[in-house]
C-alpha cells in the first residue's frame, strides 16, 4: 500500500489488488479515504478501448477517495497489468464479464458499503458502464463519460473502401484461423485503423503511451461494435444515471448520449466544450470531476435525500410518472461551460 498526497492537503492510500475471471487474473487498483468513518461507497472504474487503469484513471479515483469515496480501478484481461493471452485482445463479452466480476469484488472489499457501489467508465467503458447496471439493480449510480452508446452509427458512418474491406479481411481471417490479427487502434484517415477521428491517434499518445500503449488491437472483435448498443435498453437502468457530453468529441455518436439521457428514467446530461480526450487534460479535469463528485455524493452519501419522495420502481406511480416525463420536453441538460451546441461526429 502507499500513500499519495493531495493538493488539498488530505491523503488517499492505494493499494494493488487482483481478482479471478474464469480462472485469469485481473489487476486492479482500490483507492480509500485515509480515514474513512464505517463503510465507505466504492466506485468501480473500467476504462475505454485499448486502456488500462494507469491511463488518466488515477486522477479520478484520487480525487473520489479525497472526497471520502473508495474506487476500484481494473484492467480487462489480456489488457494492461492483467494475465490472459493473446495480449490486446478485443471482446465486449469478456470486457462485460469483467466489469461483472469486478463489481462483485467491490462488495465483498473490507470497508465497503455494498449496498452503495456505483460504476464508472469511460468511452466504450462508459457504454459497459451502463450494460452492467442494466441487468444489476444493485448498482447505486452510473458515471458514463464521453461514452460509447451506440455502435451502430460508427459502423455505418463513411469511411474509405480499403479500410472497409482490409479491417473486414483481418477480422474474417482471425474469425477462420482463431489467432490474432493486429490491426491498429487508431490512425490517420485512409490508414487500416478501427479509429480514424482526428483526436484519436493524438489523445491515445499523449494519455497513455507513457504507461507502455501500443496501437494494436485484435479484429475480429471489432465486428461486434455495430451490435452494441446499450442506449437501446437504457429505459431499463434503475439507478441514477450522470452521462457527461464532449461537443467536439468526433470519436463517439453525440445523439446517442443525449437519447440514453432521455430514455434513462433517472438520467442526467451534462456538456462540455472538449473532444473525446479532453475530460483527462488538466484545463478540465477538476471540473468535470467536480461535477462527477457532486452527482456520486448525491446519491451515495445522501441516499435518503436523493431517493426521498421517488416512488418504488414498477410502481403504479412510477408507471405514471413515466408516462408524465414522456410526454414533457426532453430531459433539460446543463449548458455550463459551453460554447457551442453539440455535433455528431
Amino acid at each position: 500500500m502507499h500513500r499519495d498526497s493531495r493538493s488539498d492537503g488530505r491523503a488517499v492510500n492505494a493499494s494493488e489488488l487482483t481478482l479471478a475471471v474464469d480462472g485469469v487474473r485481473c489487476a486492479a487498483t482500490l483507492y480509500r479515504p485515509d480515514q474513512p468513518t464505517g463503510e465507505v461507497p466504492c466506485v468501480v472504474m473500467g476504462h475505454g478501448l485499448s486502456l488500462t487503469r494507469r491511463d488518466g484513471i488515477p486522477d479520478y479515483a484520487a480525487r473520489f477517495a479525497a472526497a471520502g469515496l473508495a474506487a476500484f480501478a481494473f484492467d480487462y484481461r489480456f489488457w494492461g497489468d492483467s494475465d490472459g493471452e493473446p495480449r490486446r485482445w478485443f471482446s465486449i463479452r469478456r470486457q462485460i464479464e469483467d466489469w461483472r466480476a469486478a463489481v462483485e469484488t467491490a462488495r465483498e472489499l473490507d470497508g465497503v458499503d455494498p449496498a452503495r457501489v456505483a460504476v464508472w467508465g469511460m468511452s466504450l467503458g462508459g457504454g459497459h458502464a451502463l450494460r452492467v447496471a442494466q441487468t444489476d439493480r444493485r448498482i447505486a449510480a452510473v458515471v458514463a463519460l464521453v461514452p460509447m452508446t451506440d455502435g451502430l452509427p460508427l459502423a455505418l458512418a463513411p469511411a474509405p473502401p480499403k479500410v472497409v474491406l482490409g479491417l473486414t479481411g483481418r477480422a474474417l481471417r482471425e474469425t477462420i484461423g482463431r489467432r490474432p490479427l493486429m490491426v491498429q487502434v487508431a490512425g490517420a484517415p485512409g490508414e487500416l485503423a478501427a479509429l480514424l477521428a482526428p483526436e484519436a491517434l493524438p489523445g491515445f499518445t499523449r494519455l497513455a503511451a507513457g504507461n507502455g500503449w501500443r496501437n494494436e488491437i485484435s479484429s475480429s472483435g471489432l465486428w461486434g461494435v455495430a451490435r452494441y448498443r446499450p442506449v437501446r435498453r437504457a429505459s431499463q437502468i434503475a439507478a441514477p444515471v450522470l452521462l457527461q457530453l464532449g461537443e467536439n468529441d468526433a470519436m463517439v455518436p453525440l445523439a446517442a448520449i443525449e437519447k440514453t439521457a432521455r430514455q434513462a428514467p433517472r438520467g442526467e446530461l451534462r456538456r462540455y466544450p472538449i473532444d473525446h480526450f479532453e475530460c483527462f487534460w488538466p484545463e478540465h479535469l477538476d471540473l468535470i470531476a467536480a461535477d462527477q463528485i457532486k452527482f456520486l455524493q448525491h446519491h451515495l452519501v445522501e441516499p435518503e435525500r436523493a431517493t426521498e419522495g421517488a416512488p418504488a420502481p414498477g410502481s403504479l406511480a412510477d408507471a405514471s410518472r413515466r408516462t408524465d416525463e414522456a410526454e414533457r420536453e426532453p430531459l433539460a441538460v446543463s449548458t455550463a461551460n459551453c460554447r457551442s451546441p453539440a455535433r455528431n461526429p
